[in-house]
């Protein structure tokens, strides 16, 4: 969500003044150990740095990040995952109309590295935990680019149908002012 957030960080700075930002590697996401790891020394150093830590987000992320948010003296954002943040209000609706499988455009970035690298995935092992779907819906939020070859790549490794919805950014500005009047 690096591309996401940095598109929309114009529009807060106006207002709440300089923004201090952590980004986490998307392939920690397939390591839990890793992943705890990698958000404590962030918490920690963002908490030195900053003197305040505002938000850690991405509750689903990890099953113990509230309590690591907790011990760190803040809390997670309302949305579960970077999903929600881009799906929205539409996730429900979504849902229903069949087994989807989200995909945002920075996990299409390093789909090699999650997949592959992370999870040690060949194409069998992708088309057996991911055929369970009927869709791949990749989340097009306009700020991040992706080419037709990308997507044919993911789809051959994978062979599920992939679709593309287009998406705008505002549940998440609006997320992000939320926390950030606390």
């Amino acid at each position: 969500m690096e591309k996401e957030i940095t598109a929309i960080l114009p529009d807060l700075i106006p207002k709440y003044g300089t923004i201090n930002i952590a980004f986490l590697d998307p392939g920690l996401h397939v390591n839990l150990d890793k992943l705890s790891a990698t958000l404590s020394q962030q918490c920690m150093e963002m908490k030195q740095t900053c003197g305040k830590l505002t938000l850690v987000f991405g509750s689903k992320c990890h099953p113990d990040l509230a309590q690591l948010a907790k011990t760190y003296g803040t809390d997670t954002m309302k949305p579960q995952d970077c999903i929600s943040f881009l799906a929205s209000t539409q996730r429900d609706s979504l849902d229903k109309e069949c087994k989807t499988f989200y995909l945002s455009p920075g996990w299409l970035e390093h789909w090699k590295r999650i997949f592959k690298e992370g999870l040690g995935w060949d194409s069998i092992d992708a088309r057996q935990n991911l055929g369970f779907y009927d869709r791949i819906l990749l989340l097009d939020t306009g700020v991040a680019t992706f080419s037709d070859e990308q997507i044919l790549e993911f789809y051959e490794y994978c062979q599920v149908p992939i679709e593309i919805l287009p998406v705008k950014l505002d549940y998440l500005r609006q997320n992000l002012i939320d926390t950030l009047a606390i």
